[in-house]
């Protein structure tokens, strides 16, 4: 692989401009702010989601194009149909011209339910349905469209960044804030997998230019999220890293901007975790 030619200004190679970025789980809310923070640098943003939630990707498609002044567009498609989604990258590369960017953010939580009870009450099914199901979502989908991204770059003959999104789960088993395991190990287990493809993967299309890396957030806040939580377990989850708060969902831009940008040329197959210290207590 060739050295690259780096601005002699820092904050320059920061710059996204006149690069295509394409963020998965655009309709929610780790998706939406890093395709507006990746749209704020300079990139042109294919924001996408389920079919299901297509209008508020597309809405924020709009959002985006109009304070950004960048060209932003919404899509739906079902990313654990490779077939899908390679339709959706070619149709992508028809309106923009080129992918340089993924953000490979889509994904689901696991289930309230101790993986020892074989019937899922939360989602009320079979509980090794919808631990597969969780595995789906947050790891094939991921290698899907990883795999379909890289050989788009490789086909457009440019360098590229993917960024997948892992989990402070990928780390350490989310004890929760009442000092027992309270959910499935599914959600953990298919961050901790995606965590390892990050790598592995990084490792062979390094060679075409392509970085491959992971950001994985500790405690976001997210009022979805956290509805329905008593208050004794949101502040306990406020404690329960050394920066005695949560992250707000704005703190994980910068990172994956670094990641997308040339200001992090040298960095391959790192995991960078974004979670007030949470893993070091």
């Amino acid at each position: 692989m060739d050295t690259p030619t780096l601005s002699r200004n820092v904050m320059d190679r920061f710059s996204l401009s006149g690069k295509t970025a394409v963020i998965t789980g655009a309709a929610g809310n780790i998706g939406y702010h890093t395709a507006l923070a990746l749209a704020q640098a300079g990139a042109d943003v294919a924001l996408v989601d389920l079919p299901a939630c297509i209008e508020r990707a597309v809405e924020n498609a709009a959002g985006i194009e109009l304070e950004c002044g960048v060209k932003a567009k919404g899509y739906g498609c079902e990313l654990t149909d490779k077939k899908q989604v390679k339709k959706l990258f070619e149709q992508i590369e028809q309106d923009f011209g080129r992918v340089d960017i993924l953000h490979n953010n889509a994904g689901i939580g696991g289930a309230l339910v101790p993986d020892i009870e074989e019937w899922d009450s939360e989602h009320d099914m079979d509980h090794v349905d919808h631990w597969i199901h969780v595995l789906n979502v947050n790891l094939v989908s991921q290698y899907i469209v990883a795999t379909t991204a890289a050989r788009m770059m490789i086909k457009e003959g440019h360098s590229g960044s993917i960024i997948n999104t892992t989990s402070l789960n990928a780390h350490v088993v989310n004890q929760a804030p009442l000092y027992q395991t309270m959910d499935d190990s599914s959600y953990g287990t298919s961050k901790a997998a995606l965590k390892y493809f990050t790598q592995h993967f990084a490792s062979q299309v390094i060679k075409y230019g392509i970085r491959v890396n992971s950001i994985s957030p500790g405690y976001t806040y997210s009022p979805a999220l956290y509805t329905g939580l008593t208050q004794e377990i949101l502040d306990r989850y406020e404690k329960s890293q050394p920066i005695m708060r949560m992250a707000q969902v704005e703190e994980m831009q910068g990172t994956v901007v670094f990641l997308a940008s040339d200001a992090s040329s040298y960095i391959v197959g790192e995991d960078i975790l974004v979670d007030g210290g949470h893993h070091i207590w």
